[in-house]
């Protein structure tokens, strides 16, 4: 009933994201004296393509999401499909290589996690936040 409404989805996908990108960087870390070990990362999270996921189910597969945007002023710029979805690149390390090839870093892996942490409460608070409204609108006299 949840993976209905597509505020549940997003912040399904995103915490799915961010429990991703934590295993990356324990591992990253795990290899920090690893001879050679260039770090990794995960793609930057897309709301707009978790929208488009989102959106993508068996009975709507290929349309825009349930999520319609509107163009409430001739001025603003027009939002279609096709720049909803971004390419992904592969972002260059700006940091030092050790003389061994590797490439971790322990402080920019530390701050990447503590992101990843406080990306996960927000999302989990908005889904929480969410159920919880919607328990008073079914049960006001909560």
């Amino acid at each position: 009933m949840l993976e209905n409404i597509d505020l549940f989805r997003l912040a399904g996908e995103r915490m799915r994201y961010l429990t991703q990108r934590q295993s990356v960087i324990a591992r990253n870390i795990a290899n920090a004296d690893t001879p050679g070990y260039q770090a990794q990362d995960v793609a930057p999270f897309s709301f707009d393509s978790a929208l488009l996921r989102a959106g993508n189910t068996a009975e709507n597969a290929g349309q825009a999401p349930a999520l319609n945007l509107v163009r409430t002023n001739p001025e603003h710029i027009a939002l279609t499909l096709a720049n909803q979805v971004a390419q992904v690149t592969s972002r260059t390390s700006s940091y030092a290589e050790k003389p061994d090839g590797n490439t971790v870093s322990i402080e920019q892996q530390m701050i990447k996690s503590a992101d990843v942490s406080n990306g996960f409460a927000l999302a989990s608070a908005a889904y929480t936040k969410t159920l919880s409204l919607m328990e008073t609108a079914i049960d006001p006299g909560k």
